[in-house]
């Protein structure tokens, strides 16, 4: 048997094998007596018979393509092992020659990462500041929150909450037709951009608005307008509570609007403290990226492409849209949308496949100590939000589970150790 091998630089091992004759003949022998098991001739028993009555019966390609194929898997077993290939998953098989035999696999192997001088990389993080206007935007935020909906009889107004119908979409796709949708007349935070086009309307009113997508938006909607009829079915205003000591007490434990206040700035830093500290790291692992070569399988790609997805379904699904439905209305095909997804999934490969790299090149360990109380710090953490003491501990500490616990604490090390180098602190 003559194996020939050849690594891709996409991932790939394609493995060329010319398989010698008298191998298939002892292989297609080997399938005559499973095919007379399987279906005894008449004067013999189940897999007694004689191979040429066999072959006379069931025909010589009959019986060579069942041993091919018997034969493919106990070779890709054995290339496997004499090859010593790092198959990432299954490989495909394709049949480049039927006689004499020669049979070609395409395995995906394992990714490949090797790190540039990521220990030279020298970075340093933004100043944290929190502004008078973010507190005042918080404080409105927990307004907001705290706020009643009492049905008014006026125009509506930015902020209105309204529960609609809407039929329509663009041109050259079927029209969406939705029920019952709510809507926050807020055009920042709406997931509708034309929102803002209802200011005016009144309740039980059918508007027409349409929204052109700018020319810098996403290929398959740049320039494309999408034009609705929107039926406001409820009206309702937000009543917001005074800011006062009451709004205070409501929030928490606070016994006036100044410790409130001061409590909200201490918040706000100890959050964009957070926030710069992942921007940070992310700008680190981005930069150790762009001098590393990364290389890994088409299918892992696909995989990340297939969760991305996965999370856009239960966004439509959250919003009530059918997932056809909602590819209209954003005007993409399943197609397009994986395509978009692309780039996004490739980065997040990258990304992991990096800190995992950093694990092993900084020789990352943690001890079972450190493991037991990050199993404590989220039983903490579920209890806190309504899960049950034992239940949450139980199914947090089990083996699978601490591996996975184990493995993530590996990577947060490994990211706070590299973004310490880059801000050089020891």
């Amino acid at each position: 048997m003559n194996i020939k091998t050849e690594q891709t630089n996409d991932a790939k091992a394609i493995v060329t094998v010319e398989v010698d004759e008298e191998r298939v003949q002892g292989a297609m022998r080997l399938a005559a007596q499973h095919v007379s098991r399987a279906r005894p001739l008449a004067g013999f028993r189940p897999g007694k018979a004689p191979y040429e009555i066999v072959e006379r019966t069931f025909g010589k390609d009959y019986l060579r393509e069942h041993a091919i194929d018997d034969l493919a898997q106990e070779i890709y077993k054995q290339i496997l092992r004499d090859e010593k290939i790092p198959a990432y998953a299954a490989g495909q098989l394709e049949i480049a020659q039927p006689e004499p035999l020669i049979l070609r696999y395409t395995i995906p192997t394992r990714p490949v990462v090797m790190l540039g001088d990521y220990r030279a990389i020298h970075l340093q993080p933004q100043p944290i500041a929190v502004t008078e206007d973010e507190v005042t935007k918080t404080i409105d935020q927990i307004r907001r929150e705290h706020a009643t909906l009492a049905p008014v009889e006026r125009a509506v107004q930015s902020g209105d909450v309204l529960t609609v119908n809407l039929k329509g979409g663009f041109q050259d796709k079927d029209p969406v037709d939705s029920q019952g949708l709510v809507v926050t007349v807020d055009k920042e935070s709406s997931t509708f951009p034309w929102v803002d086009q209802l200011i005016g309307a009144m309740l039980n009113e059918t508007r027409n608005v349409a929204y052109t997508y700018p020319a810098d938006d996403l290929p398959d909607l740049a320039g494309k307008t999408a034009s609705y009829a929107v039926t406001i079915t409820e009206h309702k205003e937000q009543q917001l509570p005074p800011l006062d000591d009451d709004l205070a007490k409501l929030v928490g434990k606070f016994e006036t609007l100044a410790q409130l206040m001061t409590q909200l700035r201490a918040d706000l830093r100890e959050q964009k403290k957070n926030e710069e500290e992942n921007r940070f790291a992310d700008q680190v692992i981005d930069a150790i990226i762009a001098q590393s070569q990364i290389v890994f399988p088409e299918i892992m790609l696909n995989d990340q492409i297939d969760q991305e997805i996965s999370r856009e379904q239960r966004f439509a699904t959250q919003l009530g849209m059918a997932w056809d439905k909602y590819l209209e209305m954003t005007g993409k095909s399943g197609a397009k949308l994986r395509e978009e997804m692309k780039p996004r999934a490739e980065n997040k490969i990258k990304r992991l496949l990096t800190v995992l790299e950093l694990v092993k090149a900084e020789n990352i360990e943690v001890t079972r100590e450190e493991v037991l109380a990050e199993i404590d710090r989220q039983v903490a953490y579920a209890v806190a939000n309504g899960a049950k003491e034992p239940q949450a501990r139980k199914q947090l500490n089990n083996a699978a589970t601490r591996r996975d616990l184990e493995l993530n604490l590996k990577m947060r090390l490994a990211v706070d150790r590299v973004t310490a180098r880059a801000k050089g602190e020891p």
